[in-house]
């Protein structure tokens, strides 16, 4: 873990040692790839998880005997 720190702590520096349009820049290239995945990931979250309450609510009982 100080290892993950240690690195976390040199990009930190490295970044925000930077003028003002690179960090723009590279804040943009990290965090639009990184809000795309998450917005994939919790929309197959979603999907799955709209899936399973189909499959429970089509395979239940409507009430009558």
């Amino acid at each position: 873990m100080n290892g993950f720190l240690d690195w976390w702590d040199s990009v930190e520096e490295w970044l925000t040692g930077l003028s003002f349009v690179p960090q723009v820049l590279v804040s943009v290239a990290v965090l639009i790839p990184l809000a795309i995945a998450c917005a994939y990931l919790l929309n197959m979250l979603v999907n799955g998880f709209f899936w399973m309450w189909d499959r429970v609510r089509s395979t239940g009982t409507d009430g009558e005997d």
